[in-house]
């Protein structure tokens, strides 16, 4: 009888202590550290040493062949340049539009002209910035600084002055394009994974 007792005892024990344990709270797991995103670092940091007000074109591609995606990727990163001067060539019409007694028509008849004459550019006077490959995925930082942003825009709209006399040169005042290439600079940079 006495071996029941200290059997059933023990065994009363160890179902308290089984569960009190399992009534615990327990801590939750630690969360595994972020991972390090090896991408957006070296973007972020090509971003933050480029010069004011130059524009950087980032181009990516994951072709198997490693020149192919290099060539790929910077091809990619011109066009993504070309989009923000167009961008810039929109905001700096429209500026010029908001304070000109100019006919509506024409000035966008020149925006249009200047567009096609930059799309067609070969960005004199880009370089690649900087290039990356991680996991296959080439990444290519292409920069076009604000003295060639400017020549860009400069020989773009030469040849569509004559749409619009009046808008030669007040439009293309050095105050107005700094303005809009320092707002285009403030967008959060845009990743050109496709053409």
């Amino acid at each position: 009888m006495k071996r029941t007792r200290i059997a059933m005892t023990l065994a009363l024990a160890a179902a308290a202590a089984f569960a009190l344990a399992s009534c615990g709270t327990a801590a939750p797991a630690a969360a595994p550290p972020p991972q390090a995103d090896p991408v957006s670092d070296f973007i972020r940091e090509t971003r933050r040493g480029a010069p004011e007000n130059a524009l950087l074109g980032i181009g990516t591609s994951t072709h198997a062949n490693r020149a192919m995606a290099r060539s790929t990727a910077e091809i990619r990163a011109r066009a993504e340049i070309v989009r923000q001067l167009d961008v810039v060539v929109r905001n700096m019409v429209t500026d010029y539009m908001a304070g000109s007694e100019a006919e509506p028509e024409a000035l966008l008849s020149f925006q249009e002209s200047v567009t096609q004459s930059i799309a067609a550019s070969q960005l004199r006077g880009a370089i690649v910035r900087d290039e990356i490959n991680v996991g296959g995925e080439q990444v290519t930082i292409v920069m076009l600084s604000s003295d060639n942003v400017a020549n860009e825009i400069m020989t773009a709209h030469q040849s569509a002055a004559a749409l619009a006399p009046h808008a030669n040169a007040a439009m293309w005042a050095l105050d107005r394009m700094e303005r809009a290439l320092a707002e285009q600079n403030g967008l959060p940079p845009v990743l050109r994974d496709h053409d």
